[in-house]
Order: C-alpha cells, then structure tokens, then sequence
C-alpha cells in the first residue's frame, strides 16, 4: 500500500508532486433504540465517489466518521471533512480515471471501465439534496417525529450555517431548486436567500481568521467569532461530519482578539518572553471564552471574571519554587526506565486501522480489497446510471430500488471481509507488541547482567577471593529493580492480551462461547489463519509456476530453431503474454508464502491469547533473575520474529 498523506500529495525537491490515492474509511454507527447500537458496515476503499456517495447516503440521525489513511502501515489516521473528501471526488471525475490503491482485478466482467462523469455528478448532487432536506425539515421537537412543510426562518438559517461549516462553499442553484420544500412560493424563495446569505457570512469568517489584516477591529472579530462559537457550540454535532472543525478559526480569531482587548492586551504584550507565557495566553484564552458572549452589556459578570483573572495571572507571574530534587537515579533504574520508555502502553486499534494494518502487510488481502473497491465501484456506477435512465417514472424507480438493492448487498459482503482482516490485523499487531516485549525483557536481563559483572569486575583478588555473600551484597540494589521490571513488562504483556481479546470479542462475539481446548476453537482458528488452504493453492500455484515455466521455455525454443513437424509458429507476443502470466503466478505464489509464515503466527498468537493463564509470562516459569540470560528467542518468539521481521526466513517456504 503506498504511503499517503493528509492533504492526498506528495513533495519531492520542494514542489508538489501529483496526488495520490487516499484509503477511506466511511464508518456507520446505528443509534436506533431499536438496533440497540449495532454498528453498520465500514467501507474501506480508495475511490472517492464511492466514498462520498456513502457516507451521504447515510442518515444525518446517524453519527458519521470519514477518515483517511496517513500512514503505510494503517495505524494514523486523520478525520476527512466532507469538503475535502467532495473536492477528491469532483477531481477524480475531472479525470475521468480511478487511482488504485490495491492491485485491482486482473479480469473484470465489465468491458466499460471509464467514469460516467455526467450520471455520477448528477447522483452526487442527488446526495447533497438529500443531506439539505436532512438538515432544513427537522422534527419539531425531540418526542415527536412531525416535519412541517414549510421550514421555519430559524430552519433557514441553521441550515445555511451548517452547509458552509460542512462544506466550505455556498450551495449551488441546483442543489437549491431541488429541495422538495413548496417551489414557486414567496417564503421559499425568501428561504433559500436567507440560507445562502448565512452560509456567506460564515465564509467571510472564516475567511477572516485565515487572513490577518492590520486594519480589522475588535468589533468585526468579536461579531466573527461570536458567529463561529455558536455554530461549533450549539449547532455543529458529530452527526454532520467528524472532522469538521470550526474551533481552528475560532482560536485564530481569539488570539487577535485578545491582542486588541483592553483587558488582555497589556498583560500579554508586558509578559510575551516569560517563562510562563504559553500559561499566561491559555488563561486569557479561557477569560475571554467567558466574557465575549455576553460583552459588553453584562459589566456586573464582567468585572468579577476579571478580578479572577487579575488573580490568576498574579499567580502565574509570581515565581514558585520546585519541589526539592529526590535522590540520585541509580544505574540499575536508568536502565529500567531506558526499557520501559521504549514501550507503548496498548491501545486498541479501530476496525478500519487493524483492517488496513493487515492489508499493508499481506499481498493476498490487498488483493481481496482491490476487487471489493473494484465491485463496490462498478454498482455505485450503476447507481448513478439508474438515476439518469431514460423511461417512465416507475420504471426508473424500480431501477433505482434494485441498483440500491444491488449496493447494499456488495457493502455487506465487503463488511464481511473488513471483519476478517480487521481481526487479523488485530492479531498481527498483538504479535509484534510480544516481540517487542519479549525484547525489552532481554534488554532489561542484560543490562542488570552488565552492572553485576562490572561490581564482580572491580573486585580485588589480593584482598581475598570472590565469594558468594560479597556478591549478594554487592548486587543486592538489583533484584528490586529486575523484579520491579519484569512485574510492569509482565502487567504490559497481560495488557496487550486482554485487548486484543476484548477487539477480537467485539468483532466475532463467537469468541466468548468458545471452549479453549474444542472443535469450535480449532475451527475459529482455521478461520482466522487458514493453513490448509494456504499450504493447497502453494501446491496449486505451484504446479502452474512449473507449466508456465516449461510453456515460456518451449516459445522461446521455437521463436529460435522454428517449429517442429505438427507445431505452431510463436510469436513474441506470444511469449510475452506467457511471460506475463508466469509474473502474476509468481506475484501470487510469493503472496501466498508470505501469508503462510503470518498466519503461522497468527495461529500460535491466537492460542496464546486463548490460554494464557492471566498476569502469567511466557517466561517466567521458573522465575528467571539477572544471573540467567537468554541470548536468542525460542518456540514462540522465534515463529513471531521469523514472520515479522524481514529477511528470506519470512518469505521463503515454509512447512508445516
């Protein structure tokens, strides 16, 4: 998977080289009472029209994250408003071509692989109607679900602010004509002009936190501001799109702010170089949070937020003494915190992070996720051709209900395949935490091992031989630190265990009920890392290297002595496409070695996770201590290092 970043291009020499594909990631969450919080269906592709269309498509009741992949790995991920993810899709239709992330099909059913750039332009626009109405025709209160037909001044309004915040523009005439509010009225008309205007001022705020001038006025920005916080306080919720943030043009606003106001305009200038300044600016910052939305008129309010902030800033300016130093770090101990600063404390890794994590890794499961992205494609396609069909209105319909029938069920068979390597990747991740571990463990032991030898080393034979009551007295401050140590390595390791347990639970529930020694466990475990049917397409695939092989041989035998009596003339197209097809299989085959040696460890990993005894490690039975040391891993660590770490042991046959 090729590395991506936030703003989808990449730089090279200084200047901004072509955009690259990003990997999306549409999440649903289901808050229906009745659903009890089921979670939907995660889409993970990198087209972006496919994306956009679903993540509009989804309720606006429902709570939507859109995110981006900004690593290789799939473990940093960034919320994606949907302005920018409406700006990669309005360019992936200006190009008229696709950027594939994954490998793509190498045959695919469909002979038209070009965008239909008018039907789906048109199903885009359809989708933004349908988030307006979403957003304009609202209950009129939370016990009931009324909609009145004509929405209110206050709907206007609301809805105007909500689509520059979401989507950075002002919406189009289009999109406008056809809400399905009453047309041709004069309320309508004086709505949709009202909603534009709104949306336009929101803008200009924006726009005036981005553009600093020396002439602006303390009461411009208060008026922008005050228009911002109330939008990001009171209106703009996670149901509208994570990743829209208003609060970055509201802290830029807030710091000019506080530069004009009389009230924090001379304490910050007079304390810009002291030590305590970022403190100083956080407390002028929270004063003015306080005082903006009701100033000026409320001065009583007004004067005691400023005697406390009078107070607080005397504080901050008054130097306090530090806390008397503690007694010096021992060696030992600064080897234990050298150790222990090098590990992560677990955290679970989302569906969409672990999915992409074990897609980085595993050629076949990017593979899997380049037809899904292919098919997912190929039916929104349909889509948005039903939409534009010519026919009667109920002909379209139908066509319309089956195109979105067609969808739904291409998103729940891709769920099913998210789920499957999201837990791989879970245990993938699991594998290289114990690796990492198990490391410090041995760091840890050989660092207590040096200090130890260095006591024994400074001994002096002329004053008497090296006994064993002088080594325990020299080396007696290390057993605590060595205990200590492996008692928080140990509390990590049980850590890492119990939540990929519990991530693997939340994605198969099946876990739960599973004995840890039965045939539903082994089964589970065969689902998870499926060997026998790895170690079959090894052999399938290589028969196929050894046919290909002696087909490319024999084309060149005859491209250079000529046929034989009965045999065909070849051509060097001829073998080139046998040339191809040989590349491919090899491609597969090294794919398929590949995800043998990770599911190896996924397996062992899985049965670790399974039946380890809590707050036990691997080995600690018996307690080691600093005199024993262990050069090289063995069993499990040795199967986790030799499929993680890279080199020909991780890629080469291997054999059950």
């Amino acid at each position: 998977m090729p590395d991506t970043d936030a703003i989808g291009q990449t730089e090279t020499k200084g200047e901004p080289g072509p955009p690259t594909p990003r990997l999306y990631s549409v999440t649903t969450r289901y808050t229906d009472q009745f659903l009890g919080g089921e979670d939907g269906p995660d889409l993970l592709c990198d087209d972006a029209v496919t994306a956009l269309h679903f993540a509009l498509s989804t309720s606006s009741s429902s709570p939507l994250a859109v995110t981006c992949s900004t690593s290789v790995d799939g473990r940093t991920w960034t919320p994606l408003p949907l302005h920018l993810l409406h700006a990669d899709a309005l360019s992936a239709l200006e190009q008229d071509a696709q950027p594939s992330m994954y490998p793509g099909p190498v045959h695919n059913s469909r002979p038209d692989q070009g965008r239909r750039r008018a039907a789906l332009s048109r199903l885009i626009e359809l989708s933004q109607v349908k988030w307006l109405d979403s957003v304009l025709r609202v209950p009129v209160d939370e016990a009931s679900t009324w909609v009145p037909e004509e929405p209110a001044t206050e709907d206007w309004i609301r809805a105007g602010r909500l689509w520059a915040a979401v989507w950075g523009d002002v919406p189009s005439a289009s999109v406008l004509e056809q809400l399905p509010a009453p047309a041709d009225t004069f309320s309508a008309d004086r709505g949709t002009t009202r909603l534009r205007a709104e949306a336009a001022a929101v803008l200009d705020a924006t726009a005036l936190a981005r553009t600093p001038t020396p002439d602006d006025s303390l009461v411009g920005l208060h008026a922008a501001w005050m228009l911002l916080h109330n939008i990001a306080e009171r209106t703009l919720g996670a149901q509208y799109g994570t990743g829209t943030d208003l609060h970055t043009a509201e802290h830029r606003l807030l710091e000019r702010i506080s530069a004009l106001h009389p009230d924090t305009a001379g304490p910050l200038s007079a304390t810009r170089d002291h030590p305590a300044a970022a403190k100083i600016r956080a407390a002028a910052h929270a004063y003015l949070r306080h005082v903006l939305p009701p100033w000026p008129k409320n001065t009583d309010w007004t004067d005691r937020a400023r005697t406390a902030f009078l107070e607080e800033l005397h504080a901050l300016r008054t130097p306090v003494d530090g806390p008397p130093p503690g007694p010096p770090e021992t060696r030992a101990q600064a080897v234990l915190r050298e150790v222990l600063d090098a590990l992560a404390v677990p955290a679970a890794l989302s569906r969409h992070e672990a999915a992409a994590l074990w897609r980085s890794h595993s050629g076949r499961g990017a593979e899997q996720a380049g037809w899904d992205a292919a098919v997912q494609t190929n039916r929104t396609d349909d889509l948005a051709l039903a939409h534009t069909a010519e026919g009667t209105p109920r002909d379209r319909g139908e066509a319309i209900a089956e195109a979105q029938r067609a969808l739904t069920y291409v998103t729940r068979f891709h769920d099913e395949h998210v789920t499957t390597h999201a837990a791989r990747g879970h245990l993938h991740a699991l594998a290289a935490s114990l690796v990492t571990l198990d490391k410090a463990w041995r760091t840890l032991q050989q660092g207590i091992w040096d200090i130890a030898a260095e006591r024994r080393a400074q001994h002096d034979p002329a004053t008497g031989p090296w006994r064993g009551y002088d080594e325990q007295r020299a080396t007696a401050d290390l057993d605590p630190v060595l205990a200590d140590g492996e008692a928080r390595i140990a509390h990590l390791r049980q850590r890492h265990l119990d939540v990929t347990h519990d991530a693997l639970n939340d994605l198969i529930p099946q876990l739960t009920d599973t004995p840890r020694h039965g045939h539903r466990h082994h089964r589970m475990r065969n689902y998870l890392a499926p060997l026998d049917l790895l170690r079959q397409d090894l052999n399938t695939l290589g028969s196929q290297t050894d046919a290909l092989r002696r087909t490319c041989h024999e084309l060149r035998t005859r491209l250079n002595t000529g046929p034989r009596f009965g045999q065909t003339h070849a051509t060097d197209h001829d073998l080139a496409v046998a040339e191809k097809q040989l590349r491919d299989v090899d491609r597969r085959y090294a794919d398929t070695q590949t995800e043998f040696a990770l599911s190896v460890t996924l397996g062992r990993t899985f049965d670790q996770i399974r039946t380890t005894h809590p707050q036990t490690h691997p080995t600690a039975a018996p307690r080691s201590s600093w005199r024993t040391v262990h050069a090289a891993p063995t069993g499990h660590d040795q199967a986790t290092a030799a499929a993680l770490l890279p080199g020909p042991t991780a890629h080469g046959r291997t054999t059950a």
